[in-house]
């Protein structure tokens, strides 16, 4: 059964309709292979919030055993993952790292454990025995790269999970099918707890019931030429406040322009022709920002927090090496 949808969004940047185009594209498989089963249950998009923190999950499956949480990628190229389980993207002629979506994720199953467990005495059917808990369930990921895309695997690689979106349902199925047959089994000594109808219905209602929508703001229409004024005031600004923080770590000059090897984006320094790391900062400890080339410009652009800003200007085109 499918209990929430994907919420509209407008006002996107260019990777964020990409991702908001992957969630569509998973939410319209779940939707044909869900939409009539009562076994599986299927909540898209769910924003959750508590005390400080949020979490983003995209598509949250609940069964009678637990709970999948299935993170979209999105991706028109190759998604490449090394012999250390470390993500990058690659692009034409150059990679650049990202984030794993398999810590994301499972940073995303430690909230929700605590946000459930927070309510378990109102979610729980009460028994004398024993008093039940969240964490005794089952809890899985499943990452899904958009049908577009390549997953480039290192030789031997052994992490599992990690599907074309079009191959999601039947791993879910084939996840519920491996926890329903010991307990379907009268012989069997490996039998997983599960939820009762009941507590399962409360946990969906519960949850989608404290969804967040996130907040867009919508541009106000005004005049194009006084528009686009502000607007390169407002970048012009951005950029000198963090040009401050940005030297040679050899020879502390300012003269710097950003360039890209086969390890990422990295300062050069024009005046000493040293080599500078670029440090990301964002606003949480759970930001992961990263830069995105557009011609000379470049912008550091964070999913978390949903912001983007021009971080740095390069004079001339950026050179490989």
């Amino acid at each position: 059964m499918i209990y929430k949808k994907v919420d509209e969004k407008e006002n996107l940047t260019k990777i964020e309709k990409f991702g908001y185009e992957a969630e569509q594209q998973l939410a319209f498989y779940l939707n044909r292979s869900f939409k009539d089963n009562d076994s599986i249950h299927v909540i898209n998009d769910l924003r959750l919030k508590m005390d400080d923190e949020v979490a983003q999950i995209d598509h949250l499956i609940i069964h009678k055993y637990g709970f999948i949480i299935v993170e979209s990628k999105s991706s028109t190229s190759t998604i490449c993952i090394n012999e250390y389980g470390e993500w990058s993207r690659q692009y034409n002629t150059y990679e650049t790292g990202i984030p794993s979506p398999i810590n994301q994720a499972k940073r995303q199953i430690d909230f929700l454990q605590k946000y459930l467990e927070k309510e378990s005495s109102l979610l729980f059917k009460k028994k004398v025995i024993f008093e039940s808990s969240f964490y005794s369930f089952k809890f899985d990921i499943l990452i899904a790269i958009s049908d577009n895309g390549i997953i480039n695997r290192a030789d031997g690689l052994n992490i599992s999970g990690i599907y074309k979106a079009d191959q999601i349902t039947e791993e879910i199925k084939a996840i519920y099918d491996s926890y329903d047959s010991p307990n379907t089994n009268v012989f069997s000594l490996k039998a997983n707890y599960n939820f009762l109808q009941q507590t399962q219905e409360k946990i969906i209602n519960y949850l989608v019931s404290s969804h967040e929508k996130k907040e867009i703001i919508h541009d106000v229409l005004v005049d194009k030429t006084e528009s686009k004024n502000k607007q390169m005031e407002s970048n012009n600004h951005e950029l000198i406040e963090q040009i401050d923080d940005k030297k040679c770590g050899k020879c502390q000059s300012k003269q710097l322009e950003i360039r890209y090897s086969k390890y990422g984006y990295y300062f050069k320094c024009l005046d000493c022709e040293g080599n500078s790391a670029i440090k990301l900062s964002c606003k949480s400890s759970e930001c992961n920002p990263r830069l995105r080339k557009d011609k000379l410009n470049f912008f550091k652009e964070c999913k978390v927090c949903d912001s983007s800003v021009l971080y740095f200007e390069n004079k001339v085109a950026a050179k490989a090496e």
